[in-house]
């Protein structure tokens, strides 16, 4: 696909940006789909980073969609790094990024500018919604996390992101330096740059790659966790590790009482068990507060549960992490 091939017919360009990273099963479904809006709009280019793929995504990507994308490969580096890689290759007022295993309809580009020219945003997005037959898993978290999708947030998931370039770069884009959050963290620093956050659902992406199974979950959650720290110079500390901090706080209580506490076994059980369960339960109910969507609450505690536990997994992982550093400067 050459530059002249994108007519502008007197529509802002686009540049999409679409990170690819061993996802080989959605890649016909889900950048089949932006493709296709693409071309549908109009002036749009669109970039694939392949960041080193082993499942052979990078070669379906070279063959079958060299004629409708630019097709680059960044070889490491972290995901805010092959985003950055993907933007850098484009020159258009707007860039859009969206997830290689999230699937848009075919006007989403028109929906896209049409968002922009109404809200006056700086950027946009909005949380991606459940692909056909979800289970139980997917569904109970995504809508336990369903706001809606309207209006001004402080946050915008990087799966389903579009920023406008000259905001992009006066932030010097994603820090690369996130293993994970990589959103969040740039989220800040458009708002701190005067940058305004606007949710649209008229955005709406469907998402195939999400976790289905608890174990799944978990391994899910413990990835993203490595990133809890990523937003530390802009804020002390979020409300997700403040909590888990309390969490972890409950679970030590429990751990004394069903040890020391004088008391029968039957009531020691049961008020470890009320601790076990209070910051997943108060989360929860935080949720089911915000949430516009009607979802199971004790299924949502059980993945709150696996949630925090995930996350006090990473935390240990970056504890022996530091660790490690540290004995290497020595």
């Amino acid at each position: 696909m050459s530059d002249d091939d994108v007519a502008r017919n007197g529509r802002p360009e686009i540049d999409i940006v679409i990170p690819v990273f061993n996802k080989l099963k959605f890649l016909n479904d889900a950048v089949g789909s932006v493709t296709a809006a693409a071309e549908h709009y109009g002036p749009a280019r669109v970039w694939l980073v392949d960041n080193g793929s082993t499942d052979g995504s990078y070669e379906v990507l070279s063959r079958d969609f060299r004629d409708r994308a630019h097709v680059l490969r960044l070889s490491s580096g972290t995901i805010a790094a092959v985003r950055n890689f993907g933007a850098r290759h484009g020159t258009a007022p707007i860039i859009s990024f969206i997830d290689c295993d999230c699937v848009v309809p075919s006007d989403y580009f028109d929906r896209l500018v049409a968002v922009f020219a109404e809200s006056g945003a700086d950027a946009t997005g909005c949380t991606v919604v459940l692909p056909q037959n979800p289970t139980w898993v997917e569904a109970v978290w995504n809508r336990m996390h369903d706001d809606g999708g309207q209006g001004v947030r402080t946050w915008i998931n990087s799966a389903n992101f579009s920023v406008r370039r000259a905001m992009f770069e006066q932030v010097s884009g994603f820090n690369e330096a996130c293993e994970t959050d990589e959103d969040t963290e740039i989220c800040f620093r458009i708002r701190g740059a005067g940058g305004r956050l606007v949710s649209d659902p008229r955005l709406e992406a469907a998402h195939l790659d999400n976790a289905k199974t608890l174990p799944a979950f978990f391994r899910k959650e413990r990835w993203r966790g490595l990133g809890m720290f990523s937003t530390a110079s802009y804020e002390l500390i979020d409300k997700v590790t403040a909590m888990m901090i309390l969490h972890i706080i409950s679970l030590v209580v429990a751990v004394a009482i069903l040890a020391f506490a004088p008391a029968p076994a039957w009531v020691r059980v049961g008020i470890a068990l009320g601790l076990t369960l209070l910051v997943p339960s108060a989360t929860v109910a935080y949720r089911r507060r915000f949430s516009v969507a009607r979802f199971k609450p004790l299924l949502a505690v059980v993945l709150y549960e696996f949630f925090y536990a995930a996350r006090i997994n990473a935390l240990i992982v970056l504890g022996f992490r530091r660790i490690r550093q540290t004995r290497e400067k020595d």
